[in-house]
């Protein structure tokens, strides 16, 4: 009986889907489903933990005991029937016959136990090993040691094994504990979390809980209290792990490609050296039967041929490895012992696996040799050569910093610090803000950086777009950029009175956009000051500078205000004509890209060499499209429809549909850990061979999923080498190179 039908719910208001998202409660709701509060705790009784663990699970660790561990009897049983066996064990019957004529049964049943007897142990090695392993990786899982944490029940302090904690309960968490569960933060002080990416800390002010917080996530400062929403095999991680082992049932291979490919090598080399002994030993058996025995036997016993053969194969061998190490390692021992690794490497059934074994563990020690990598699985270093898809996860250097996105200048000085706008002359800066915020929200032109500019303009200043078009409205548009490098608008602010104001705002070349000016707004003084023909010819000299020195994008703002019955003013059919002279300017805005160097250089080098990218992010659409085209992950001519695309419509879309559309993905944005599992996923299916990154803890499945998993940061340290196949220590992705 599988896990999910022994759970019964009935004991609670909250069903096991519910409490998946607890967000969509109140705190109270959820105190009243579970019966639980701060003050006292679960009750705590048998009978009460027996409700809890009977309707929401126990808080065991998923492990591989959900797969059926085979005996060594089971093993060595499916060893004795592989065809590679089989050919060996013709050979030696065949071999017993030989001697039986030539030595006699006596002589013949000796050589033929030697023989057999190293036969069966190195085709069983392998089984032998694999057992042990297992077994020990089991003994070492079930010996480490239970962590010991504080919860509150009925009112008393109690401390507990991690593994005894159950769904209500109020875990108290100090610095340094790991979350032993999924669980709600309910009460805290000056806490700060770590949950194991590299890409942020999750630094929480006193008065933000109700924040989801997952198992194994580390408190680094604090206090703070935590309630148990999902435990064991109900907790993401684990959820996720059982979808991994699921799709490896469900047709695709434990083992990498090339694994898979040294196995099939090696087993061809097998079958074939077998069936030519065995063709040589059955002309062997004719010769002895059918022909004269003086022509199955030399001077000395042996088979024509063989033992001469056999002897120039590891002498020309030796000789080869002592001119390769020098001469002056040619003593008989040194002989000797080089002859017998030649034996042992070319005669053992998996001497293939075995030669591929040591080029690998060289491979991972050459790539260790700057600190910054650790190898957790040998053919992964093979595999990264096959990659033909890379999925990469948000990593340290991704992070937008929208405070060095923009560089703001109005009038001749740089704005630094935007606190700037709410002090000094308040209602100068408040003009000039809302002024410039107005210019930015309202004239959209079309030009590819400009999501970058609506980005900065909302996290800066804490404004969005819809307000700005709910409070205006545009009377007429004039976007002359493509051609001309300009773009008007003329708005009516909707809380003004019909017929006082409109509000003319251009944007567009710096330059182009001074030309119609005739005032500027000077942010030190708080006042309005005339643009005579010295100040801007420095204006023009300070735009060239800001252009050569950052090599980037500028956008010049203008704005004037105007009355609506002014002369200048002509209706025509189409609407009113916007002014272009006698502007005041407002400032310049400088676009700059977010990334480093190095990671741009990177994205570039994986795109030269054929590697498909694309980025996975929890960040909204527009963000996203932002970190693509900025990374380099995504060119403009590439951001077509179906480039980009929301988690939610590719979770929703049948699955022949997701295996057909996940490789026109370049960025999948709002994305969960389940959705990075399914795309990785659907990319397997598709026949690629997928690598994937990650640097948070709910990472670690689709990185188990992937041919080749990265893990990014030294956090998390044990449960990476389980899941991933290497470890960057280096939280950044641009440093790979």
């Amino acid at each position: 009986m599988t896990h999910e039908n022994t759970i019964n719910s009935n004991y609670f208001s909250i069903s096991i889907e519910e409490l998946s998202n607890p967000q969509s409660f109140t705190l109270q709701q959820l105190f009243d489903a579970l019966e639980t509060n701060t003050s006292s705790g679960i009750l705590g009784d048998s009978n009460d933990l027996y409700r809890r663990r009977n309707s929401f699970g126990s808080n065991n660790n998923f492990s591989s005991s959900s797969v059926k561990k085979k005996s060594f009897r089971e093993l060595t049983l499916e060893a004795f029937k592989e065809s590679t066996f089989i050919l060996l064990f013709c050979c030696v019957v065949l071999s017993l016959v030989i001697g039986i004529k030539r030595d006699g049964l006596q002589e013949a049943l000796f050589d033929s136990v030697i023989i057999f007897l190293p036969i069966f142990f190195v085709l069983n090695f392998s089984v032998t090993f694999r057992f042990f392993k297992e077994r020990w990786i089991s003994k070492r899982r079930l010996s480490r040691k239970k962590k010991v944490i504080r919860v509150l029940r009925h009112q008393q302090l109690l401390q507990i094994s991690s593994s005894e904690v159950v769904v209500g309960d109020i875990v108290l968490l100090e610095s340094g504990d790991h979350v032993p569960a999924d669980g709600i933060l309910i009460q805290g002080n000056s806490y700060k979390f770590d949950d194991g990416s590299t890409s942020h800390d999750l630094v929480l002010p006193r008065e933000q809980l109700h924040h989801v917080l997952f198992n194994h996530t580390k408190l680094v400062e604090g206090s703070c209290q935590l309630l148990v929403t999902a435990v064991g095999e109900n907790k993401e991680r684990i959820k996720l792990m059982k979808c991994v082992t699921r799709f490896q049932n469900n047709g695709h291979e434990c083992y990498s490609k090339v694994q898979k490919s040294i196995d099939e090598m090696s087993s061809f080399l097998d079958k074939l050296s077998l069936s030519l002994s065995l063709i040589i030993l059955v002309v062997e058996v004719f010769r002895c039967f059918l022909w004269n025995k003086s022509w199955c036997c030399d001077k000395d016993g042996d088979p024509k041929g063989v033992k001469n053969t056999m002897e120039e194969i590891m002498n020309e061998a030796t000789k080869y490895m002592r001119r390769r190490r020098g001469e002056n390692y040619g003593t008989n021992k040194v002989n000797g012992f080089v002859a017998m690794v030649c034996i042992l490497v070319f005669s053992l059934k998996d001497g293939l696996s075995l030669g591929m074994f040591i080029v690998l563990l060289y491979a991972s020690k050459d790539m260790k040799k700057n600190d910054q990598i650790i190898v957790h699985n040998l053919p992964s270093c093979a595999n990264g050569a096959l990659v033909t898809t890379l999925c990469l996860s948000k990593t340290s250097d991704f992070v937008v910093n929208y405070t060095t996105l923009v560089d703001l200048w109005i009038g001749f000085e740089k704005i630094n610090d935007l606190s700037v706008f709410s002090g000094g002359a308040r209602d100068f800066t408040d003009e000039v803000r809302n002024t410039l915020l107005e210019g930015i929200f309202m004239n959209i032109i079309g030009h590819v950086d400009e999501d970058a500019l609506l980005i900065w303009a909302e996290k800066m200043f804490g404004e969005n777009i819809e307000q700005f078009h709910g409070s205006c409205s545009i009377l007429n548009l004039e976007n002359y950029y493509p051609n001309k490098g300009l773009c008007g608008v003329l708005l009516k602010r909707n809380k003004e009175e019909i017929g006082e104001f409109l509000h003319v705002h251009w944007k567009g070349e710096p330059k182009l956009v001074l030309s119609m000016c005739s005032n500027y707004y000077d942010i030190n003084n708080g006042t309005m000051q005339t643009l005579d023909e010295e100040k801007r010819e420095l204006f023009n000299r300070k735009i060239a500078s800001i252009i050569v020195s950052n090599g980037v994008h500028c956008f010049g703002f203008a704005y004037k205000q105007v009355i609506r019955s002014s002369p200048k003013e002509e209706e025509k059919e189409n609407g009113t004509i916007i002014t272009k002279d006698g502007l005041s300017f407002l400032g310049i805005v400088v676009l700059k890209n977010p990334y480093s160097p190095e990671l741009r250089r990177m994205i570039e080098v994986c795109r030269k060499s054929g590697i498909e990218i694309k980025l996975m992010v929890d960040d909204d659409l527009n963000t996203s499209r932002l970190m693509a085209i900025n990374s380099g992950i995504l060119r403009i001519e590439e951001d077509l429809q179906g480039s980009i695309i929301e988690a939610i419509e590719f979770r929703k879309s049948p699955k022949e549909s997701q295996i057909n559309m996940c490789h026109k993905i370049k960025v999948m944005a709002n994305c969960s850990p389940a959705d990075k599992l399914l795309l990785v996923n659907c990319l397997k299916k598709r026949g690629g061979h997928v690598a994937a990154t990650g640097s948070s803890i709910r990472d670690l499945p689709s990185l188990k999923e992937a041919d080749v998993g990265i893990f990014f940061g030294k956090n998390c340290a044990d449960l990476a080498k389980e899941d991933a196949d290497i470890t960057i220590v280096d939280s950044n992705f641009g440093m790979c190179a």
